[in-house]
């Protein structure tokens, strides 16, 4: 793809925001912080002359103490129940919009900076309790930093609350398609260059088909470097891929691409060269390949896809039966669709700057993305006329803006088969009709434009 990121570091970043360790680990260490400080200031405090700091410490080590653990109990107990909250809200998420979606409610930042600052709270109070029972001889109590303990449970009132309204938002159907929609959008904006930005030289037709060099003629040698574990291909350093071959004067065809499933022992890249042994060690260039157990939305924009997809799927079967939100994702697929008729798609070969083809890859076509989006849900949606309708409407939108004859190819093939699927349905003539009419719309703007 055209991602000339460090991989490592993209891949590393995924984890992190997906995880919710990363963001209360950080908020405990903040309260750790903030305890010594609190400290700190009061050994400061408590020496002043200043009477509108002496009001602060005008209490005992033991009411402190009882003060700081009833707040310190409460956030554990809150703590506890929040988590119970989250992993009902996963639960109901992948029960009912599908198990992919949970990466979704995990990197959701509202929900790790509620679970953090109940953490980061409690741990504040412990070490502040710990503080009071050394200070207890010296008759010194941290008035500063009790009042902050004090400040920090009122506050968490507000975050619970906070967080059951974030919660009982987050698991509603549109605000979880409108939330995988804007992070499809964001994937395709990263991932597909603006045309001022594509510098590359793109040998793919306008129809996807892509036009390979034959390395095999222009280079003495070749060797297969083979995959050592099976797993599905997460992200390829292209930039790395690029400037390894440049500068070992081969040239590398890159046999998957993101999303695909690689078994041990298949061959995940061919090296081509002239010397008698290859240019590098094998292994450097299978790094730059990443495996990993699960897909991911990095450099895979069809797994993003798929994610709306399978709301759409699981909205439709019987036990859910959800028209309304499978319709949604529909007209998001459908905006997703016509933003992609106007981005270039990265080159499927790339060249050095003396213009020699130094790296091959599997090229990415419209037409591929475009039957990721929609062949499913036109099956599934063979009983459901409001979806089929609205599928119709999308092709008539996808035509409106396509730019490529490999736009409206796409339109004419998903159209024809849903022709083809609902004419041996057991349709009403006005259900008929309303299927039959924006059929011959879309059929007379496709014969409009070829001629």
């Amino acid at each position: 793809m055209s991602v000339h990121m460090n991989t490592r570091i993209i891949t590393l970043w995924e984890t992190i925001r997906t995880s919710f360790w990363f963001v209360p680990s950080i908020m405990a260490l903040i309260a750790i912080g903030l305890s010594q400080a609190g400290l700190a200031f009061d050994r400061f405090g408590a020496d002043s002359e200043l009477e509108i700091l002496a009001d602060f410490y005008q209490t005992t080590p033991e009411s402190a103490r009882a003060l700081l653990t009833t707040i310190a109990t409460s956030m554990i107990t809150v703590t506890s129940i929040a988590f119970s909250i989250t992993v009902v809200a996963l639960t109901l998420a992948s029960s009912q919009f599908g198990p992919r979606l949970i990466r979704n409610f995990m990197m959701d930042t509202g929900t790790q900076c509620v679970l953090g600052f109940f953490l980061s709270t409690f741990i504040y109070c412990l070490l502040i309790i710990q503080a009071t029972k050394s200070f207890e001889q010296q008759e010194f109590v941290p008035g500063i930093s009790i009042l902050t303990s004090v400040i920090l449970a009122i506050v968490g009132v507000g975050v619970l609350i906070y967080f059951i309204h974030h919660v009982a938002r987050a698991i509603q159907a549109d605000n979880v398609i409108d939330n995988v929609y804007r992070e499809l959008n964001d994937i395709i904006e990263r991932l597909f260059p603006k045309i001022e930005e594509q510098d590359e030289v793109d040998t793919t037709t306008e129809q996807g088909v892509n036009t390979p060099p034959d390395f095999a003629q222009i280079y003495l040698n070749s060797q297969d470097i083979e995959s050592a574990s099976s797993g599905y291909v997460q992200t390829l350093d292209m930039g790395q891929l690029r400037a390894l071959s440049e500068n070992s004067d081969m040239a590398l065809s890159v046999q998957y691409m993101p999303g695909d499933f690689v078994v041990r022992g298949s061959v995940l890249v061919t090296a081509y060269f002239n010397g008698a042994t290859l240019p590098c060690e094998s292994q450097k260039i299978a790094e730059l390949v990443r495996l990993g157990s699960h897909r991911t939305p990095v450099q895979d924009v069809e797994f993003a896809i798929r994610q709306l997809v399978e709301i759409a799927v699981r909205a439709l079967s019987p036990g859910i039966n959800d028209p309304y939100s499978a319709v949604t994702v529909v007209d998001k697929l459908s905006a997703v669709l016509c933003t992609l008729t106007d981005k270039p798609f990265p080159p499927s070969t790339y060249e050095d700057v003396q213009g020699i083809i130094r790296l091959q890859c599997k090229p990415v076509a419209f037409t591929g993305l475009g039957e990721a989006a929609f062949n499913q849900i036109r099956q599934y949606s063979k009983g459901s006329l409001a979806v089929t309708i609205r599928l119709l409407e999308g092709l008539s939108s996808i035509l409106r803006f396509s730019r490529s004859p490999e736009h409206k190819q796409f339109v004419r093939q998903q159209a024809a088969m849903i022709e083809q699927i609902q004419s041996s349905s057991q349709l009403g003539e006005r259900d008929w009709q309303d299927i039959k009419r924006r059929l011959d719309d879309i059929k007379r703007n496709l014969d409009s434009d070829n001629n």
